[in-house]
């Protein structure tokens, strides 16, 4: 598998087809946003939900909820965690950073406008959830987006697409949002996923994070996110940026000092997975009752832990017990 740096042309060495590409993302965008100033209350409408639900029946209701944990935090930190130990630490790392840095910026539209959920007979949503944007939507453009980026593929560009698309129809199926907060995933998640591609090319292009001292970037990844959480409402920055700072520290930690290799065995591998998610999980959910989310700064130690556990505590005990050799 190849996995190469974010660098520009992003999506095809054809400038037609690259120009092309571009169009159709900001079209995307710029159709989603309009559609929601012009027909608002239409995509706010409980009529088209409801309608949707007569495809909830039988087996398809598993289907689409299976469909939707690919947009799931859970899956998510499992997935790039995998991605750290065993296939690419700096494509994980990164998709971990596009994947956190994005649910925080959602969380925040969805925190201004406090727009509810459809108020559907027999769905639950979360307390304190609201809709406006849908995050699924929105993380799984900007994830999905990134990755297919990396890896320049066609057939991985086929598989994000269909991913993105059957995501968000999952979360209107399952009458967990209206067709606007869908529309909003598109109209604020593209964006997003250009500027953080743009600068990801700008600080490979001029070399950015290799001039920064390895005790600056320590500091920043502490500094910015225990910032964000103490100026951010909402019960989720905590968590998030926790896990963020977490992953950013051991991440340039491991990379300077430890630098172990995520090659391996087949079964050395599976080994890491096991060990490694069933530790992640530990933290998140087994230390819940002694750093309860509720208080925020013990909410952030934990999620900080499980990050530094995903990319330097764990690349140290696979080390250790011989799944992983160095660099």
């Amino acid at each position: 598998m190849n996995i190469y740096p974010v660098k520009r042309p992003y999506f095809s060495d054809d400038p037609a087809k690259e120009s092309m590409a571009l169009k159709i993302w900001l079209a995307v965008a710029v159709i989603s946003a309009a559609f929601l100033v012009l027909a608002w209350p239409l995509t706010r409408s409980v009529e088209i939900i409801s309608a949707l639900q007569v495809l909830q029946a039988g087996i398809l209701e598993y289907i689409f909820r299976a469909i939707t944990f690919l947009g799931d935090d859970e899956f998510f930190m499992v997935f790039f965690s995998v991605l750290i130990w065993c296939v690419n630490k700096s494509l994980g790392f990164w998709t971990a950073f596009i994947l956190l840095s994005s649910a925080t910026y959602s969380n925040l539209i969805k925190d201004i406008t406090l727009l509810e959920r459809p108020p559907l007979e027999g769905v639950t949503h979360p307390e304190g959830s609201y809709a406006f944007p849908s995050g699924h939507t929105l993380t799984a453009v900007t994830v999905w987006g990134y990755m297919a980026v990396r890896l320049r593929s066609r057939g991985f560009w086929i598989w994000a697409i269909a991913i993105i698309a059957l995501v968000s129809f999952s979360r209107m199926i399952l009458g967990y949002h209206f067709l606007g907060d869908v529309l909003g995933g598109f109209a604020f998640g593209i964006p997003f996923l250009l500027v953080f591609l743009w600068l990801s090319n700008m600080l490979y292009e001029k070399g950015l994070l290799d001039k920064y001292s390895m005790p600056l970037l320590l500091v920043l990844s502490l500094a910015v996110p225990i910032f964000l959480v103490l100026v951010l409402p909402g019960v989720d920055p905590p968590k998030i940026l926790g896990y963020l700072s977490g992953a950013s520290f051991g991440y340039v930690l491991e990379k300077e000092k430890i630098k172990t290799s995520v090659k391996g065995s087949l079964g050395k591998q599976l080994l890491k997975v096991i060990i490694g998610v069933l530790v992640l999980f530990g933290i998140i959910v087994g230390l819940g009752g002694v750093l309860p989310s509720a208080v925020t700064i013990l909410g952030f130690i934990r999620y900080f832990l499980g990050g530094l556990w995903v990319t330097l505590i764990a690349p140290i005990v696979f080390s250790k017990l011989g799944l992983s050799e160095q660099e």
